[in-house]
């Protein structure tokens, strides 16, 4: 089984002096967050990680349905990577559970919020190699 430091608002989460990990489906929305929400280049050991989500809609003064359509877009990609990923790790015979795998997307929802314009609601919905549905959802800005 893999795993990950567990992340909490960004920083690592300690426990009675101990780094706190997350595995399974924990793990997996971890991952889905970390790549869609790390801009490529913004990881200098792995210069490819990450997504062109923020570069996509930061500044942007399109129109909300194209907004919509390029984050929907760029959050494809970066799924799909992180996917490509996960078949490397299977195949250099590292273990992977199937609760952290990917086996398809049903739903990637872009919401303009209601509350403030330049705010997108995002949800993802994947479904695991474990057959478990799994919904991570995060909020971006064009700010």
């Amino acid at each position: 089984m893999s795993f990950d430091l567990k992340l909490t608002s960004g920083d690592l989460t300690i426990k009675n002096g101990t780094l706190q990990t997350v595995t399974d489906t924990d793990k997996l929305i971890q991952d889905i967050l970390k790549i869609c929400l790390t801009d490529v280049g913004g990881n200098p050991i792995q210069p490819w990680y990450g997504s062109f989500l923020s570069r996509s809609i930061v500044g942007s003064a399109l129109d909300p349905s194209v907004t919509v359509s390029l984050a929907q877009s760029q959050i494809q990609n970066a799924i799909g990577n992180l996917k490509s990923l996960q078949s490397a790790q299977v195949s250099s015979l590292q273990s992977v559970t199937p609760s952290e795998m990917i086996s398809a997307i049903l739903d990637i929802s872009v919401l303009q919020s209601n509350a403030d314009p330049r705010l997108y609601d995002v949800l993802v919905s994947i479904v695991t190699k474990a057959f478990k549905k799994v919904s991570p959802s995060f909020t971006i800005s064009t700010i």
